[in-house]
């Protein structure tokens, strides 16, 4: 966990606000956008000009209040939303999703896939598909997700050969899990390395110190195996890359003990910063160019990786996690 005084530092020194970047008439998708960081994001594509702008909720009813709050906050048209829902616990519920998302767009192309939902869990929970419940949410729906909306953003226009923006909302946790910690978990003692995803999916092995951390991991070998297979296809329509937007003030913590929401709000209180500041980074993320293609955005700056992600044993670890997040939504029959 990053220390207390570089959390100081990053709440002194927040993000630059992208408001140079402009949006106007293009197709954005916030997921999570009802709340925290998503819903911030969508204030800020709103002012700046995203038509249309659709908002991926739970319900309708959070869908409607996220609208109301985000036309009050950025005046914009109340003609430019597209709500639709989705469960990202649910394999069939993202698959729904995407087709509704491909009937509202029709000939149109999606933009921007701002992909902010996430959830963070203190004890061990299985979706209805088997596999814990942030492994479903954070990774593997999220895969699926990108999977599918990557021809919707890749369709061929000759009046739009704008670069489309694909990123995932991460976090420093990511890089902050050690090959010693991997190895005396028995993830890497010896390659070809146990499987990073059974790792987390295993109950017998779930520490809520450390789920999040390693969820974050898988979350990025995710978007390096996204990166890897539109470079193998050579195509380079879409900029995919991933975000830290730092400590934020968000209510991810919400089924957390009490104590611990207590203890947290005192450090979020001191060193986190506001998520309308948060949101600046997830947003800029959308206007990079395509040198940040497979980067991770962190503090307006492109972040230098882990010395385990930056190492063959960590680009091994990566690459067969992609594999088993491919094989497991190829077998379950959401992919081809």
């Amino acid at each position: 966990m990053s220390s207390a005084s570089a959390l100081w530092a990053a709440k002194q020194n927040p993000p630059a606000d992208p408001t140079h970047l402009s949006f106007r008439d293009k197709a954005v998708l916030v997921t999570g956008a009802n709340s925290g960081l998503g819903h911030a994001a969508a204030i800020k594509y709103a002012r700046q000009g995203a038509n249309p702008l659709i908002l991926a909720v739970r319900n309708v009813e959070k869908g409607e209040q996220a609208k109301a709050d985000i036309i009050a906050q950025s005046a914009c048209s109340p003609d430019i939303f597209v709500i639709l829902t989705v469960d990202f616990a649910s394999f069939d519920s993202v698959r729904d999703f995407a087709t509704r998302l491909q009937s509202a767009l029709g000939e149109r192309r999606l933009h921007v896939a701002q992909l902010a939902a996430g959830i963070a869990t203190w004890s061990y929970d299985k979706s209805s598909h088997g596999y814990e419940m942030s492994l479903q949410v954070n990774v593997l729906s999220m895969a699926l997700l990108a999977l599918l909306l990557l021809p919707l953003m890749s369709k061929a226009n000759p009046n739009d050969d704008a670069l489309a923006h694909m990123s995932f909302v991460n976090s420093i946790a990511s890089m902050e899990v050690t090959k010693e910690e991997l190895e005396k978990a028995s993830v890497v003692s010896t390659f070809p390395a146990k499987s990073l995803i059974n790792h987390i999916n295993n109950e017998n092995k779930f520490d809520n110190q450390r789920q999040y951390f390693l969820v974050k991991l898988a979350a990025w070998f995710v978007v390096q195996g996204l990166v890897a297979q539109q470079r193998k296809l050579g195509e380079q329509k879409v900029v995919i890359n991933a975000s830290d937007p730092g400590l934020c003030k968000t209510g991810m913590l919400r089924s957390f003990p009490l104590i611990v929401r207590a203890i947290m709000a005192v450090r979020y209180w001191f060193l986190g910063r506001s998520v309308e500041e948060g949101a600046r980074t997830l947003v800029s993320a959308t206007g990079l160019g395509a040198e940040s293609n497979g980067k991770f955005w962190r503090n307006d700056r492109f972040s230098e990786l882990s010395e385990l992600v930056d190492s063959e044993d960590g680009r091994e670890l990566a690459r067969r996690t992609w594999e088993d997040v491919l094989g497991i939504l190829k077998a379950s029959g959401y992919v081809n």
